[in-house]
């Protein structure tokens, strides 16, 4: 077999950094845990484009067929060296690819059942399609829905569907697994999906079976929850512990992973999720030492990481990485081969979901056409697309994400897709007016061109001083009040910072909801309801030079 000089570089630098392992956690002393980890994949274990990298020509990404290959060979690779082995994911698991979404989740839990999940933790978003939903789910899966903070009203018990946590023992050796849902979830769910359902704050169900684990013989825990580790985790540390000594640590911190780690002593390791972003290296509580690990999202990523534990005691000891970059690396094709038999479950559930690709969903009067700056007839169809499908104040996107015009005459869900090929979904985010302000301000200011708008009139004076070019800025017809919360709609791809929106990502997790709405179904769901569009401009947005 014949590689590339890469290729052999990375294999001796693995084969360095074993026996680098071997030295330091021998086999007769340490048990070698092979742990793979995912978090928000939002059902995307199908093929998609990794437009994060380039958005013009971007690499593509091998999805569950790639990914559950290479946990087939880990888990194989470790049952023959007499390691131990763990596969776990940290919720939202299914809504927001089409293949999640049409399939309400069996297809991803069909796909989790075939690579050997041993658990999972509920995300917010689990819960769209209904509790019922997600029961139906958790039967149909070969593994445990781990949640020790989600309970039913009528009876004050455990939902039926969840257990509080699970023991794995391992060549005698006791892991706990305890799980938390994210206790925020009322605030980012249609009240008839978790009808009956009470969600706790993580930290009080935690605390609950702690005991109940060691008491067990279990010395090393891993908390699996949807809680998240601050998008600057220094930071995020920083606020969390001036909060704590102005005695304003309140509730809303139970969703933190970092305050969970803090507050509650005895976690060795946490599994963390919800805000979309990624970390190569564990954030350390510098209080408990527990370890949080975090990925990123929409299957684009895979966690892996190897835990050492003293055989004598059964605590952790220590861990390292699989990839040279750290604990999670990108799924690129190019870079791992896929499984040809999860390839065609893959395919077979894609097929399902696209079935209709093709039928006319609506009539436009005339070609609808996009434009870099300033408002345009398409800029004007994706934002009041995004206002329809959450009601939101007002929406905010960038020119960039729209790459393609809509013909005039029949529209396909195939026209939809060229627009926005992207799986950018919508996020809503609750700010002030004094907020919106400054983000305008922002995308105005020196030669930025601006943003498309919904919901809202602005005029911007590009004679005046940064700072100072917004002079007329209405929500719903009415001025915009600094000190009123309105609802902001935007992308993921913007939250997260990119295209010049770094101030989006102040905005805390506690105010942010990611609605697993696919942007593209929005608009499609917008073109059905509204048809014939007709194309036009409404001076939402108006520049003086």
């Amino acid at each position: 077999m014949k590689y590339k000089r890469s290729s052999i570089i990375l294999i001796v630098v693995l084969i360095a950094e074993t026996l680098l392992a071997a030295e330091k956690f021998p086999a007769k002393d340490y048990l070698k845990i092979v742990t793979i980890f995912t978090n928000d994949m939002h059902g995307g274990i199908d093929r998609s484009e990794a437009s994060f990298i380039n958005p013009d020509f971007p690499p593509m990404l091998g999805g569950g067929a790639v990914a559950g290959r290479y946990i087939l060979q880990k888990r194989q690779e470790a049952a023959q060296n007499g390691w131990g082995f763990l596969l776990i994911d940290a919720g939202d698991f299914y809504q927001g690819t089409p293949l999640g979404t049409v399939s309400e989740g069996e297809a991803v839990i069909e796909y989790m059942n075939t690579v050997g999940y041993d658990a999972l933790t509920i995300g917010n978003h689990d819960f769209d399609n209904g509790w019922k939903n997600l029961k139906k789910l958790a039967e149909k899966a070969n593994f445990p829905f781990l949640a020790t903070n989600l309970y039913r009203k009528s009876t004050g018990e455990l939902a039926e569907f969840v257990k509080p946590y699970i023991i794995k023992e391992i060549q005698g050796i006791k892991i706990g697994i305890i799980g938390a849902t994210l206790s925020a979830t009322p605030s980012m769910s249609y009240p008839e999906h978790i009808e009956d359902l009470d969600f706790r704050p993580e930290i009080e169900g935690i605390k609950r079976y702690l005991p109940e684990l060691k008491a067990q013989g279990v010395n090393t825990v891993i908390v699996l929850t949807h809680a998240w580790l601050a998008y600057d985790p220094e930071e995020g540390y920083k606020q969390m512990m001036a909060d704590l000594s102005d005695g304003e640590l309140g509730e809303s911190y139970n969703t933190s992973a970092q305050a969970i780690a803090h507050r509650i002593p005895g976690i060795d390791i946490m599994f963390s999720g919800h805000l979309h972003r990624g970390f190569y290296e564990p954030w350390e509580d510098p209080l408990n030492h527990t370890l949080i690990f975090q990925n990123y999202a929409n299957g684009s990523n895979l966690g892996h990481v190897n835990f050492y534990i003293h055989r004598q005691t059964g605590t952790l000891a220590g861990y390292d990485y699989e990839s040279d970059d750290g604990a999670i690396f990108t799924l690129f094709e190019d870079d791992f081969l896929p499984d040809t038999s999860l390839t065609r479950l893959i395919d077979f559930w894609v097929q399902k979901a696209e079935a209709g690709f093709d039928e006319v969903i609506g009539l436009a009067t005339g070609q609808i056409y996009r434009s870099s700056s300033g408002e345009s007839p398409m800029g004007n169809l994706m934002a009041d697309a995004m206002l329809a499908s959450t009601k939101a104040d007002i929406a905010f996107s960038n020119f960039g994400g729209v790459r393609a015009d809509l013909p005039a005459g029949q529209i396909t869900p195939r026209h939809v897709f060229k627009v926005m090929p992207f799986d950018n979904r919508i996020v809503i985010m609750k700010v002030n007016g004094k907020f919106l302000k400054e983000l305008v301000e922002d995308r105005v200011s020196g030669s930025n061109q601006g943003m498309l708008v919904g919901g809202a009139e602005i005029v911007i004076d590009r004679n005046q001083p940064d700072g100072s070019r917004v002079i007329k800025f209405n929500i719903g017809g009415k001025p915009i009040e600094y000190e009123r919360e309105y609802t902001l709609a935007v992308t993921d791809y913007l939250a997260e910072g990119n295209s010049g929106y770094d101030l989006l990502t102040t905005i805390t997790p506690d105010r942010t909801n990611y609605t697993g709405i696919l942007l593209r179904q929005a608009m499609i769901d917008y073109i059905r309801e509204h048809s014939p569009i007709v194309p036009k401009t409404d001076g939402r947005w108006r520049e003086i030079r």
